[in-house]
């Protein structure tokens, strides 16, 4: 398989890892998967038709900044995530599922294997959007209410964290399997993962800010009375 080939959506090809941890990784998304269902808010979006077109819009535009990856090897490459912008717009249950459903359009689209959606969805889905859900919750209970505090912690450094720990999760996992010699995955991974976290922590930040001064009501995760109002 060459690199192009690895080009819209997973990270790891499914031929890097053993079958028991691609089997293990399947279940995990699955049960994750399964969770995210339901806790949708299944009645508040059917009702809201404008809302809908914002999150199919979403997951449209981020299919296409899926196909943004830069790399070497297979599995070593970098894609922007966009967890934490869907996390923040939409909550963590349709973020999980939204992305996932980006993941399977994009390997269908490019090359059809299908197993190994387990891994590359805990690595790309599963860690980053929960990250990103964490940041927002120990912000809320930790940190006072404040606008700034949102787009530059809970945006900001959580779109970070959320690039920060996909990456050292996926690192770890190449490294035990010993997918490449450990050299390489340094070289071509992990030295280059602070470059890859200032893009996303730059582009979450500034939309979020766009959109909850111009759009508030894109983003279900923040209050108005809350962060503006009330201060």
């Amino acid at each position: 398989m060459t690199e192009t080939g690895w080009l819209i959506g997973l990270h790891i090809p499914a031929q890097l890892m053993p079958p028991v941890v691609l089997w293990v990784a399947n279940i995990l998304f699955l049960a994750a998967l399964i969770f995210a269902v339901r806790k949708i808010p299944f009645k508040q979006l059917l009702e809201n038709e404008p809302s809908q077109h914002v999150y199919f819009g979403a997951m449209v535009a981020l299919l296409l900044l899926w196909g943004l990856k830069a790399g070497v090897s297979p599995g070593l490459g970098f894609h922007q995530l966009g967890a934490t912008l869907f996390t923040l717009m939409f909550g963590w249950p349709l973020a999980i599922i939204g992305m996932s459903i980006i993941m399977l359009a994009s390997v269908v689209l490019e090359h059809g294997e299908l197993l190994g959606l387990g891994v590359n969805g805990c690595l790309s889905i599963v860690i980053p959007v929960f990250t990103s859900y964490a940041v927002y919750k120990l912000t809320q209970k930790y940190l006072p209410d404040n606008f700034f505090i949102y787009i530059f912690v809970i945006a900001f450094f959580g779109a970070g964290a959320a690039v920060a720990l996909s990456r050292f999760a996926g690192i770890i996992l190449l490294i035990l399997v010993q997918a490449y010699p450990d050299a390489k995955i340094i070289a071509e991974s992990l030295l280059y993962t602070p470059l890859f976290m200032f893009p996303e922590m730059f582009v979450t930040g500034m939309l979020i800010s766009i959109f909850i001064v111009y759009k508030p009501d894109w983003v279900i995760t923040f209050d108005d009375e809350r962060y503006i109002i009330g201060k």
